[in-house]
């Protein structure tokens, strides 16, 4: 793909002087099927009919398409194998990707002669730790983390177990006033503030409609600056810069979906409670949500839906109450009309289907 000698800067990491060098126990080193599979369903292409095929990169070959201003480093080449959507729209590029144990290095020859004035902002989603080095200092970021990777200078990024990073290529320009803290950051990894939380969640989400579910299609330059105003007010934490997110309407939504994902499970999590986090009055929150199509309770209900699916799926001695209340849901009753609402059946039926 045109953009591929940039996009792959964005590998996650985990190995570090005192990290084992062998994978931790339970996490693969190699795509297997059920790696690619598991990864399309959370990109959301797994079950679309006319669902785009991402770029796979094999072998010695792989290794030099799949970043070209990048030296990828891996065990046995000739096993390499690597995954990845991808999108450039009007300025920036978006992409998904799942890759396996490996060693990416930009070394300093490579900046000399293959100059990228351009920030990669990365989230990974899998199990594992990771390792970044640049400027001369280590970090050691985990799942949900956000990451930021400039490509004007040396760097590398190392991991010992698959990863499935997602992310978007920000030139530098389009970073504004904050340009100078993409261009000598100190820290790559964003605190665990609501912010950075926020644009984490956004990150994963954006990079997969934007490379996967609906590529090709436009995407707006509205949406593409509201992601890149976003990430700047992530970055801008970085160096203690005011983030100017008070009034951001995306910063909200996603601040909102972060504490969805991270606290349905909890009968008691309402649209109050997500106001309460917020500082906001249960009215101020409204209004960030009502262009929007679906209303906050519906995606806590949605959500706790998607738990209890999954928990029915991969459990089968569970019973539906325990899955019910372990979803969030205030009774067996409410996740039975929600279920057959959804699927047409309830969830017992449901789970005969499926099993046969």
């Amino acid at each position: 793909m045109p953009h591929s000698a940039t996009l792959p800067k964005t590998s996650l990491s985990n190995t570090r002087a005192s990290f084992p060098q062998a994978a931790r126990p339970g996490l693969a080193t190699r795509l297997t099927p059920r790696t690619v599979a598991e990864w399309e369903a959370r990109l959301g292409v797994g079950s679309v009919p006319t669902r785009p095929r991402p770029d796979r990169f094999t072998g010695h070959s792989g290794t030099t398409a799949y970043s070209p201003t990048v030296d990828v480093r891996i065990a046995e080449p000739e096993t390499f194998h690597a995954m990845r959507f991808a999108q450039s729209l009007s300025s920036i590029v978006t992409y998904c990707a799942l890759q396996p144990a490996m060693t990416m290095e930009r070394t300093a020859e490579r900046v000399r002669n293959e100059p990228s004035d351009s920030l990669v902002v990365s989230v990974s989603g899998m199990r594992g730790q990771s390792l970044i080095r640049q400027n001369g200092r280590e970090f050691v970021y985990g799942p949900g983390d956000l990451v930021f990777v400039s490509n004007a200078t040396p760097y590398s990024l190392v991991t010992n177990a698959v990863a499935d990073p997602s992310g978007l290529l920000i030139p530098f320009n389009r970073l504004g006033k904050h340009r100078h803290i993409a261009e000598r950051l100190q820290r790559p990894i964003a605190a665990n503030t609501p912010l950075a939380r926020a644009a984490a969640v956004f990150v994963r989400r954006f990079a997969a409609e934007t490379s996967a579910l609906n590529a090709g299609q436009a995407t707006g330059t509205v949406s593409e600056q509201a992601a890149v105003d976003l990430i700047v007010a992530a970055l801008s934490e970085l160096d203690g810069s005011p983030t100017g997110t008070e009034d951001n309407a995306l910063f909200v939504q996603e601040a909102a979906r972060d504490l969805i994902d991270r606290h349905h499970r909890d009968p008691s999590f309402s649209p109050d409670a997500i106001a309460e986090r917020l500082h906001l009055s249960r009215r101020q929150l409204y209004r960030y949500f009502e262009n929007c199509d679906t209303s906050l309770a519906s995606r806590i209900a949605d959500r706790r839906l998607q738990t209890a699916h999954e928990m029915l799926m991969q459990n089968a001695g569970a019973s539906i109450s325990t899955i019910a209340l372990s979803s969030g849901f205030p009774t067996v009753a409410t996740f039975r009309n929600r279920f057959k609402q959804r699927y047409g059946v309830g969830p017992v039926e449901y789970r005969h289907r499926v099993r046969g």
